[in-house]
């Protein structure tokens, strides 16, 4: 594809000046470019200069592709530069190893620190960094583990907050919070202490993993190192409070917080708001609510679907329609999770018609049933007594490719049975062997 402005290569500097205005006017107004033909006409531009920029201004414009995550064409268009003769540096190789990794192509970036070693270029510890969050996006963590213990062995560079981070991160989601811990230690007495970010992540994986405790010990090491904490910090321990049923250590999580000038955010009070419900309390919940509004924050989607939710465990199906309905008069557009909740609600209350009418209705918005609402369409179904429809709605699921899982196939054949269709339900468990 051939993007030059034959009309400005008439005159060189013209030309020059006028791609040198657009870059820096993309650059400075985008950090980046939304589109990519744009930057493939500046790029081609570049390619008609004489001479031709040097890989610094090439850099600059890569950058800007990079940034708009198109990692295979940012490689074609280094491979132009090096058959144009043009030298690149350690900055453009860094770039490319980047590419490649985020193209779950390690070996070629590591193919690329070969070439950067045969070069003569000492790599910088951004090309380890990228290396090794590449390892990491690569489920290869103990990989990106032991690279990360030859750079310190071998005094090969001083990692940073960004690579400390990457590890433990990586560990993190790997599930080895323990590994992620004792390497928050080892940061902690080092030079590059460890900052609210690497805390944060160790203390969210401290509570997921049912080590709350942890977490709050670790919580109060950090505030005493003088690290301040901040909103998601105080998320991540009242989330964990609140799954195990401590709302009141939650509570007083909530005041500590603000006493210490963190202003709870809408994911704070959903926090709050999904475990009041859960637990029964939608009163309270109802409660957390309104002070959000009163300070000014917007309850969203995931707000009025654990309120939604919430209603219908206590069989109040009538007021979660209320919620939905105030839910439309704010503009927020019910999601699949919300419709869920409400079917799910009307069919234990064996209001099937009611439950059918959303059924058509998710569809008629544009949003498509997904298992959960198909399985539970399903079984209020058969409780009604109309296990040709719930057969049918079965069959039909199958025809769009919703593939139904354990818990459809459970709600099935249990129907079958009550409705005396149990020759019916063997038949159809032999054809699934």
């Amino acid at each position: 594809m051939n993007y030059t402005r034959l009309g400005l290569l008439h005159n060189p500097i013209a030309s020059a000046s006028h791609f040198n205005q657009r870059l820096l006017l993309s650059l400075k107004h985008t950090r980046g470019f939304t589109k990519l033909d744009d930057a493939l006409q500046l790029f081609d531009e570049m390619l008609q200069r004489q001479p031709p920029p040097n890989i610094i201004e090439f850099n600059k414009l890569i950058t800007g592709i990079v940034k708009i995550k198109q990692y295979s064409t940012t490689l074609s268009l280094y491979k132009q530069i090096k058959l144009m003769g043009i030298p690149t540096d350690l900055y453009a190789m860094n770039i490319s190893i980047n590419c490649h990794c985020r193209l779950d192509q390690v070996a070629y970036g590591f193919a690329l620190l070969a070439t950067i070693f045969k070069q003569g270029h000492p790599p910088d510890l951004a090309t380890y960094s990228t290396l090794i969050n590449g390892l990491v996006l690569a489920d290869r963590v103990f990989e990106a583990v032991e690279l990360f213990k030859k750079l310190l062995r071998d005094k090969l560079c001083e990692p940073n907050h960004i690579m400390y981070g990457t590890v433990i991160n990586g560990l993190c989601k790997a599930g080895h919070t323990i590994k992620a811990f004792e390497l928050l230690r080892y940061m902690e007495s080092g030079s590059c202490k460890p900052d609210v970010v690497q805390y944060n992540t160790v203390i969210d994986s401290l509570c997921k993993d049912r080590m709350v405790d942890n977490a709050l010990q670790l919580f109060t090491k950090m505030t005493e190192k003088g690290v301040l904490a901040n909103v998601i910090t105080y998320n991540s321990l009242i989330q964990g409070l609140c799954n195990f049923g401590r709302e009141t250590e939650a509570a007083k999580m909530l005041r500590d917080m603000e006493e210490e000038g963190v202003s709870p955010g809408v994911d704070t009070f959903n926090i709050l708001v999904n475990s009041c419900c859960k637990q029964g309390s939608v009163k309270d919940a109802q409660l957390a609510v309104e002070t959000m509004i009163r300070r000014g924050l917007h309850p969203d989607v995931i707000t009025y679907n654990a309120l939604i939710d919430g209603y219908c465990l206590r069989g109040e199906v009538d007021e979660a329609g209320k919620v939905l309905n105030g839910m439309l008069e704010t503009n927020l557009v019910p999601d699949i999770v919300t419709y869920n909740s409400l079917i799910n609600g009307y069919c234990k209350k064996k209001q099937i018609d009611k439950a059918r009418h959303l059924f058509q209705e998710i569809q008629h918005k544009g949003l498509t049933p997904n298992v959960i609402t198909c399985s539970t369409m399903i079984q209020g179904m058969f409780q009604s007594r109309n296990p040709a429809a719930a057969r049918e709605l079965f069959n039909k699921m199958q025809a769009k490719g919703l593939a139904p899982d354990i818990c459809t196939y459970r709600i099935l054949f249990h129907g079958m049975c009550k409705n005396s269709q149990c020759s019916d339900a063997l038949v159809l468990f032999r054809s699934l062997l």
